[in-house]
């Protein structure tokens, strides 16, 4: 693989592209906004300033960590610029009794005179996150591993949950439909429709080889990338994995730390058929998988 960095955004954990407009997340919600047509013919790396900085709607008592970010393709409205975004929980910092494991944020975002502003429409829980068969390994030492993380296939409406269970089982990957926005019964706590995925709703599963602290992920022409690590950690080292749901397998291990690039991942997505990922310091890369 050969990566080259092409600017420098703002910190955070992962982001999502739609358009040409790159929305990198922080663990608190906070996001800048960044137009990638503005790299074009650059010679050098580029220092971004961000068109716009928003908070998602509610992160004061959800607390989103933004592990994971994506578009999907539905609408909430006719009319509108965005299709839905989705960002989790995954180390849920809010206030609440309710650990909020396997929880997605489903949001309507929308462009305002002053920049962006966010609603949120729905959540999608994962409604076996205690089932040590299928979900939770016992004993889970640090509390992080049963959040889990998602992502999103837009050409063919697969959700995809995985979680790391430990070194020993693997990482497991489930695949579900996605569900409509207006799927789900309300929420009292949230105002909001919340959907609850069963087992039975589960269309297929298969494990993977452990994946060392996930971070950001997306889906792409059938391929799940999916980054992991810690900065410097020999133990979790920065890395990307590309997984194959339709094969159940994963076809390729990337090891970031030992090409130099030993910062924690991120963010990654595509624009213009080329591959963007960061590290947790805002270095903005195009990755080439040969």
């Amino acid at each position: 693989m050969k990566i080259k960095q092409v600017a420098k955004i703002c910190h955070g954990q992962d982001g999502a592209i739609f358009g040409s407009l790159l929305f990198r997340f922080d663990q608190k919600g906070n996001c800048g906004v960044y137009d990638l047509a503005t790299l074009k013919g650059a010679a050098d790396v580029v220092e971004m300033t961000p068109i716009a900085r928003f908070t998602l709607d509610r992160a004061d008592v959800l607390a989103p960590h933004s592990n994971a970010v994506t578009f999907g393709s539905e609408y909430y409205a006719d009319g509108d610029e965005f299709p839905l975004l989705y960002s989790n929980i995954y180390n849920n910092r809010a206030q609440t009794d309710d650990p909020m494991c396997g929880v997605c944020c489903v949001y309507r975002l929308q462009r305002t005179n002053g920049g962006f502003t966010t609603t949120l429409v729905q959540l999608i829980k994962i409604g076996f996150v205690d089932d040590s068969v299928l979900w939770r390994a016992y004993p889970d030492r640090d509390g992080v591993r049963p959040y889990g993380n998602f992502v999103i296939d837009r050409d063919t409406g697969c959700y995809y949950a995985f979680v790391m269970r430990n070194e020993a089982l693997g990482t497991r990957y489930f695949t579900f439909d996605l569900p409509a926005v207006q799927a789900g019964e309300l929420d009292s706590t949230w105002g909001v429709k919340l959907v609850v995925l069963s087992s039975e709703d589960v269309r297929e599963a298969f494990d993977c080889k452990y994946h060392h602290f996930i971070q950001g992920a997306i889906a792409h022409e059938g391929r799940i990338y999916s980054t992991e690590g810690f900065t410097n950690s020999e133990v979790n080292r920065p890395a990307i994995r590309v997984i194959n749901p339709g094969a159940r397998c994963e076809e390729l291990y990337v090891d970031l730390m030992a090409m130099g690039y030993n910062e924690e991942p991120e963010m990654i997505d595509f624009y213009e058929g080329e591959c963007y990922y960061s590290d947790v310091h805002g270095n903005l890369y195009v990755l080439e998988f040969e």
